[in-house]
């Protein structure tokens, strides 16, 4: 006979936890007074012969004790663990979910989210150890219960109910059922959600999109060494006290063209064009947690991901009208192609919001996040838990993600936060899915090594960047070489002063690439580098070099600035640039202003005008930059061929980089770059012509053969013929 939960007495916990680790074995942890008395198991209520294999006592005086079961773990029933007279405890799918076999029987590659058809919307969830699934239909204005559809299992883990097509419009939830817990959540797939991420929408987003918004061609991207990236911040834009932004903070302000600021110099969309950057990347814009859409507030960056599918809608004009925000940010990225401009989409698939009350976790527990070897959430994030990648599920949600912005939003690009937590082969699988898209779209994150659970040698890390083709990394070494350790706020850079960091900066110059008895290298070829000293992280430039040059004035610090930046935009590989670092830019020495308020993270406007030389310079160098091909190589062999380093004294460096083509009007250029707080100069042999000098830029020459070049302190000067 068997006991049924009413029959048992329910005193104390004599087993504290039970988990399935395999298609054959339960763990128990047995209180250690009843170590020694039998423990049934049973399967949905009905007893199941089983052998001790292990047992050993744990550090808290337990005893943990694995048992094989006689026949395989069926994931469709219940497990349950007792000593008769005590409390029965579920055995909970924990380890098992992470085991191979279980990959290899629910890897699935069917449908996920919603279907829609001619009368139904088909809803398709995984949850392989699930009980029950229910669909629950809500009132869009009252958020009321008016329906609830019961899924059916299927093969793989899959569960699929059909919903009248009647009620589409309307919000739904799930409503699971697992062996850990019950909870109501939202599809993880789904692609338009209710104000805050409360619910997800029965709406088709791709058929609207392509109904309602214009779809315009994507500019043209030769190659990845062709792009200039501009990282921008969708409120930071225009939410400066004299921005004259008509709709401050909302997706349709960053393609706002006509703006001017107080001086009359342009603003907004007009600004960026002028500027001369190819790629605008904006921080997260799928659905975040950590802002209040209604009231827009707290201010956030963003990292704080709940629905990686759908899109936040406290930039949207209607954050309460569920495709306002769908609507809003396609057209943003038609207005940006028109303007010539391409689109890249912030990444943060490293983690989740809140572990604990995601739809992953509720769906599957402890598949799609990674766990240390003693059983902890692993934190190599630093915000509370680390996705697994590595996973089948977790891997296909990542690829599906970014291959639904690339389809269904026609974007151009996607940077991955903290990439280095996600593995080789993840980052791989989305490059393959995406050239299928369109093989000019760029992929590059932060290729850091972080204390996550993975082998080094299948981390999606900048050392591993040989086994990533096509897929660019943030050049930590640049950086730091540029303007000091990012861990040290006193340290000096080369473009203030400090010699030493002289031989990283030989390095990053090249494309980061080798060259045989020359340069180390770091990276297959200059497309797999992206040059930069600022991002919206971290201190700004001007920021550190304020605390690590107290004793400089400004003009001098404003000068090691706009040097830092043109070494950035002319060193071989992708510039990025942080938006207003072109100006000096400051958070007012905020080192993470994730959450700082409007007036340390604006884009002061009025700075944009004090500083309008500074804008020219850049705007200049850019100009160069597109025009010469010998700042845009894109294969070490042509660094290899085509770029010379020339003798230079301690704190300066000179190089010499050749053409690409023949009908280049700059066939020879000279580079000089001075470290040093003294002028140099250097004897010019031939017909030399001098562009950028000093603070400086110039499309047409300056001086036209100099007998002797010129190279002011902490600048760069270029020369060409």
């Amino acid at each position: 006979m068997h006991h049924t939960h009413d029959q048992q007495t329910t005193t104390h916990a004599t087993i504290e936890r039970a988990s399935l680790l395999s298609f054959e074995l339960i763990r128990l942890e047995v209180v250690p007074e009843y170590e020694a008395i039998p423990v049934q198991i049973e399967q949905n209520g009905r007893p199941v012969d089983y052998t001790i294999v292990d047992e050993r006592w744990t550090e808290t005086g337990t005893m943990e004790r694995d048992v094989r079961l006689s026949r395989p773990v069926s994931l469709e029933t219940v497990y349950t663990v007792f000593h008769p007279g005590h409390k029965t405890i579920v055995a909970v799918p924990r380890e098992i979910v992470q085991t191979k076999e279980f990959e290899r029987r629910y890897a699935y590659d069917g449908p996920l989210g919603l279907v829609f058809g001619a009368t139904t919307i088909e809803a398709f969830i995984w949850s392989p150890v699930a009980f029950s699934i229910w669909v629950t239909v809500h009132d869009e204005t009252t958020s009321r219960e008016i329906e609830r559809f019961r899924m059916t299992r299927q093969s793989r883990g899959v569960w699929h109910a059909d919903i009248p097509r009647l009620y589409e419009g309307l919000l739904y939830r799930l409503h699971v059922k697992t062996p850990v817990e019950t909870n109501d959540v939202v599809d993880p797939y789904a692609k338009a959600v209710s104000l805050n991420g409360e619910f997800g929408v029965l709406v088709d987003v791709e058929s609207h999109l392509a109904s309602s918004v214009e779809r315009v061609e994507r500019p043209p991207l030769r190659k990845a060494t062709d792009a200039v990236i501009y990282e921008l911040h969708i409120r930071d834009f225009t939410s400066h006290p004299s921005s004259t932004s008509r709709m401050k903070g909302l997706y349709g302000s960053v393609a706002e063209t006509g703006l001017t600021t107080q001086a009359g110099h342009s603003a907004g969309l007009d600004y960026i064009k002028q500027l001369g950057v190819t790629h605008v990347q904006l921080l997260p814009v799928h659905d975040f947690g950590s802002v209040d859409e209604a009231t827009r507030m707290p201010y956030n960056w963003g990292y704080d991901p709940i629905h990686w599918f759908a899109i936040e809608g406290s930039y949207a004009s209607e954050p309460r009208a569920p495709l306002s925000r769908v609507t809003e940010y396609a057209e943003l990225v038609t207005d940006l192609h028109r303007a010539g401009l391409r689109v890249v989409v912030d990444v943060v698939m490293n983690h989740v919001y809140v572990r604990e009350q995601s739809a992953l976790e509720a769906l599957v527990p402890y598949y799609f996040f990674r766990y240390e070897h003693d059983g902890t959430v692993a934190n190599g994030t630093g915000v509370g838990n680390d996705t697994a990648s590595e996973r089948y599920m977790m891997r296909r949600m990542i690829v599906d993600c970014v291959t639904y912005f690339a389809s269904a939003y026609h974007v151009d690009g996607f940077r991955f936060d903290l990439m280095g937590i996600h593995d080789v082969e993840t980052m791989n699988q989305v490059r393959i899915a995406l050239d299928k898209i369109d093989r000019s779209i760029l992929i590059y994150g932060e290729g850091w090594d972080l204390a996550t659970p993975l082998s080094p040698s299948v981390k999606a890390t900048s050392h591993n960047a040989s086994h990533m083709p096509r897929i660019g990394h943030f050049n930590d070494m640049m950086r730091d070489a540029l303007k000091g350790s990012t861990f040290n706020d006193r340290e000096r850079g080369f473009v203030s002063g400090n010699e030493w960091r002289e031989w990283e900066l030989r390095e990053c110059l090249t494309g980061a690439v080798q060259i045989p008895n020359v340069t180390v290298g770091r990276f297959p070829s200059p497309q797999y580098t992206i040059n930069y000293v600022e991002a919206h992280d971290n201190y700004t430039t001007y920021d550190k070099l304020k605390l690590a040059c107290e004793d400089i004035d400004e003009a001098t610090r404003l000068r090691m600035q706009r040097f830092a930046t043109a070494i950035v935009l002319t060193s071989q590989g992708v510039p990025f640039l942080h938006a207003g670092q072109e100006f000096g830019r400051t958070k007012h020495g905020v080192e993470n202003s994730y959450n700082a308020p409007d007036r340390i993270n604006h884009l002061d406007w009025d700075l944009r005008d004090e500083r309008a030389c500074e804008v020219e310079y850049v705007k200049t160098l850019l100009k160069l930059r597109r025009r010469h091909t010998c700042f845009r190589y894109d294969t070490r062999q042509k660094v290899i061929e085509q770029f010379k380093f020339l003798p230079s004294p301690a704190g300066v460096i000179a190089y010499e980089v050749t053409a690409s083509h023949s009908y280049d009007a700059w066939q020879r250029v000279r580079v000089y770059l001075n470290g040093t707080f003294e002028d140099v100069t250097f004897h010019a042999e031939g017909d030399w012509n001098v562009f950028v000098q000093g603070e400086t830029a110039s499309l047409t020459p300056i001086d036209r053969n100099p007998a002797e070049i010129r190279v002011e302190s902490l600048s760069m000067t270029i020369i060409a013929c």
